[in-house]
């Protein structure tokens, strides 16, 4: 219990609630009392962490210049790195005691326009990751000429990539690209991806002025 020193305006020393009071060198001084900070680890406060520890892996894979490509628009109230972790942990999958990141199932990102681009095709072969790309579709007639930028996942070592393509949309017809697989992944991986388009007339390299102008369809949230 606490005692009061010198009536009620004095100091006091003893323990009164979260408070403690002493004195040094004849100054009253008081303290509060170290509070114990709850850790709980509990299965499924640890299953949450090991996932939001693996959204943050994989958004701290792409750089400032990449993130300005997929959101020119600022996010609202967020930053760009905030918004692409807030997209991904939508993509979710819960098998048993395991949550990871369902990389396989994203097919758009970001905040730019949205557009009807062609499905993409990855497959990696030998020395080489071949991306492709078939159909006709308005877009594809209006802007044959333009070089789109893919986002490339490799969905077994949980990587992204932004690969910016050295083949124009073309107005129908497969199309394709081969970029080195060393820098990818290996040939037993699984791969997936989506268009991007950047109203480019030229092969981009880098990602200096590089901006998003037509993208995929947004998700859809899964509960």
């Amino acid at each position: 219990m606490g005692k009061i020193k010198q009536g009620i305006l004095g100091g006091f020393q003893g323990k009164v609630g979260t408070v403690i009071g002493a004195s040094w060198n004849g100054i009253a001084y008081m303290r509060g009392i170290a509070q114990s900070v709850k850790n709980p680890k509990t299965a499924g406060q640890q299953i949450q962490r090991g996932f939001f520890r693996e959204v943050l892996d994989i958004v701290g894979q792409l750089s400032n210049e990449q993130l300005n490509f997929l959101f020119p628009n600022a996010p609202s109230g967020m930053t760009r790195r905030n918004a692409l972790v807030k997209q991904l942990a939508t993509f979710k999958v819960i098998d048993g005691d395991t949550k990871s990141v369902d990389l396989g199932n994203i097919n758009s990102l970001g905040n730019a326009a949205t557009a009807d681009l062609p499905d993409v095709t990855i497959v990696a072969a030998d020395e080489n990751l071949t991306i492709s790309w078939d159909g006709a579709d308005g877009f594809r007639a209006e802007h044959a000429n333009e070089y789109p930028t893919v986002f490339v996942i490799n969905v077994t070592k949980k990587k992204v990539f932004m690969v910016n393509s050295s083949t124009a949309f073309g107005a129908s017809g497969e199309a394709s690209f081969n970029v080195g697989l060393a820098a990818y992944g290996e040939a037993t991986d699984t791969f997936s991806g989506f268009m991007l388009a950047t109203g480019s007339k030229i092969a981009l390299v880098g990602f200096g002025t590089l901006g998003v102008t037509k993208r995929p369809a947004r998700f859809k949230k899964h509960n």
